[in-house]
């Protein structure tokens, strides 16, 4: 819009004073004030033919408090620029520092008027007249930029929201009659933390255990109930006082004492540290203690002592609640165990938050399964724990038992069994290679010489040797009715070698002039982080791959070779390979589907036809051919730096 200004200004020329904007056509359009080039006190829009259209205030170069709009004459100024009732004739805007926390429309009477031009109900004795009608609650809010207010529709106080910089700091909620119901405080990442209070009405249902609980007081930090917490009756009757410690900080279990290894801690030292560690507050790392101990007295005695106690049905759905929740964290299933949850969930939930072969995740499902010896849960949760310690016979009888209520649980865990603690068998016995007439012309091409051979064969060993190693480490957990790894330590002359990690540039783009992208070498095994069925996982990938290794190069074993003789069908095998890798990675991503519809076949993989083990054993079966290609891609071309390239074996 063309327009002329008419405005005072300072020695620097900046706007300073009254400043007056005219139409084209001469009338008066703004009128407002500048403070060395800032909008500062009232300012008035004005319609073509004089009236006020719009008025108002700025602090600071902001609006704040009352903007008053009104309708005008034919080629006035709108209301607004969108979405105004039918029959409004006035607009009032609060603003706070810019920003609009209160907005209504009047029509012609003055009376306030919903978005489709029907008036508001009579306000409630209570609510203030700058409170706005809720339409779709049917009561009333009143918002501001340090809090927000909730009225209900015949008048009484509902809800209030304390804020501090537009994040809700304090939260207070009331029954009918007005009376606080709870009240809360949160930090910064809406947690409760500070003070805290809850009451029951009269006749209302609790979720403790004692009924006559009518009020509970305590303290939460970051989240977690701590201190002292009170419970009373109706007439403010003290009835349970519970000291709930201080809060669990650790974020995962090798920051926390409770939970470490310590395998050769007996009961006895458990309870005692249990003791100690409730007489210092840490009544989270107690209870765990108490479980670790294996004595279900005394770990109810420290529950009973740890919370008051939750009506069985509440505690029930809670438990079953947390077993359903994925991703439930290590602080939540402490907390759990802490707060009057089932506590044979609780356990369930804990042990399966840690990492699976610890002893403190034994330790907890035991726990559970003393409490409760017959829970169909409990043997499922301490049938996957025994897993991952591979301890395969104990994991056999908690399926027998999980066999009765989940069938289909069982049949998916013994099929997920006989896939991980399978042999070691020379992967290309297994195979019927048969000449192929399109490959015909093709060769094998091996392009590496025998000590590049024997060096990758030296960090297949040298992973398998690790691997094993760290396995053998689990010997005294459970009996291990299944085979090692292979000793490789034969093809080990001089003892493992070092496991590269490093960036290099292929030698072969190079020699063409080209200037290329570095890529990354990651032969490391990190034991350490990796349960049995892990090492396991990674010990199959690596022998399968150093097996189809050892053939290519002429040998029917796993041995150091002392010589290369390309194989005549190692063109067929890579092809076997390359497109079986493909039809796994397709299992895992579509359940085969794309591979059906392109006349891509299955095969049998460990007795099995791929379309139909689980989709987590269809992940290991990608991984073991993917490994093995990386393998065959090395061998045959110039462009592959190492079968350990990252960019290989992440596809």
């Amino acid at each position: 819009m063309d327009e002329w200004e008419a405005c005072a200004t300072g020695p620097d020329g900046a706007r300073d004073g009254e400043c007056l904007m005219f139409r084209a056509d001469g009338t008066l359009h703004l009128r407002r004030s500048f403070v060395n080039g800032t909008p500062e006190g009232p300012f008035t829009v004005y319609h073509p033919d004089g009236q006020v259209a719009r008025r108002g205030t700025f602090v600071a170069g902001r609006l704040d408090g009352l903007v008053s709009s009104f309708t005008g004459g034919a080629g006035g100024e709108p209301l607004r620029a969108c979405c105004v009732p039918p029959g409004a004739t006035r607009l009032e805007t609060r603003y706070e520092e810019g920003a609009v926390v209160h907005e209504v429309f009047f029509d012609g009477t003055g009376a306030p008027i919903l978005g489709d031009g029907t008036p508001w109900p009579a306000r409630p004795p209570g609510v203030p007249e700058d409170a706005d009608y809720d339409q779709g609650s049917g009561g009333w809010s009143r918002w501001r930029r340090t809090e927000q207010r909730f009225w209900s529709a015949a008048g009484v106080l509902v809800r209030e929201v304390d804020l501090q910089d537009g994040v809700r700091r304090a939260e207070r909620t009331f029954d009918e009659t007005g009376e606080l119901r709870e009240s809360c405080a949160f930090d910064g990442q809406q947690r409760p933390h500070g003070e805290y209070r809850r009451r029951f009405p009269e006749g209302a249902p609790t979720p403790f255990a004692d009924a006559r609980i009518r009020e509970e007081r305590g303290a939460f930090d970051g989240g977690q109930p701590v201190g002292v917490w009170t419970y009373r009756d109706a007439g403010g009757e003290l009835l349970h006082t519970i000291d709930r410690g201080l809060a669990f900080q650790a974020a995962s279990a090798a920051e926390c004492p409770a939970l470490a290894e310590d395998r050769g801690a007996t009961p006895e030292v458990w309870l005692r540290r249990a003791q100690a560690w409730r007489d210092e507050g840490r009544v989270r790392e107690a209870l765990c203690a108490a479980a670790r101990a294996r004595d279900p007295a005394a770990l109810l005695a420290a529950l009973r002592g740890a919370a008051v106690p939750l009506a069985p049905a509440v505690a029930a759905e809670q438990g079953e609640q947390l077993i359903r929740s994925p991703g439930v964290t290590l602080a939540q299933a402490v907390e759990a165990l802490s707060g009057g949850t089932d506590p044979v969930a609780a356990l369930r939930a804990l042990a399966g938050v840690l990492p699976g072969a610890s002893r403190a995740a034994l330790d907890f499902v035991e726990a559970a399964l003393l409490l409760a010896p017959d829970d169909p849960g409990a043997h499922l949760t301490r049938a996957l724990v025994r897993f991952q310690h591979g301890d395969v016979d104990g994991m056999a009888a908690d399926l027998a038992v999980v066999e009765r209520g989940a069938p289909e649980a069982a049949a998916t865990l013994r099929a997920t069994m006989a896939a991980t603690f399978r042999p070691f068998t020379f992967a290309p016995d297994g195979e019927s290679l048969t000449p192929d007439p399109t490959l015909a012309e093709l060769g094998a091409g091996i392009i590496r010489d025998l000590d590049e051979v024997r060096r990758v064969v030296a960090v297949y060993a040298t992973r398998l040797g690790a691997a094993r190693a760290a396995i053998e480490a689990h010997r005294s957990e459970a009996a291990m009715s299944w085979s090692l790894p292979p000793d490789v330590g034969a093809l080990l002359a001089d003892g493992p070698v070092p496991l590269r990690h490093e960036r290099v540039v292929p030698a072969a783009a190079e020699d063409e002039g080209e200037d290329p992208a570095p890529v990354e070498i990651d032969e490391r095994l990190d034991t350490a982080a990796l349960s049995v069925p892990m090492l396991l996982a990674e010990a199959q990938a690596d022998w399968g791959a150093l097996c189809w290794l050892c053939w290519s190069v002429g040998l029917d074993a796993v041995e150091l070779p002392a010589a290369i003789a390309e194989r005549p069908l190692m063109a067929v095998a890579m092809k076997m390979i390359v497109t079986r890798c493909w039809r796994a990675q397709d299992q895992v991503k579509t359940a085969g589907l794309l591979a059906r519809s392109n006349g891509v076949p299955g095969f049998r993989w460990n007795g099995a036809e791929l379309d139909t083990v689980p989709p987590h054993v269809a992940r290991a079966i990608a991984e073991e051919y993917l490994r093995t290609r990386a393998m065959f891609l090395w061998l045959a071309s110039p462009d592959v730096v190492s079968p350990f390239q990252v960019d290989l074996r992440d596809d």
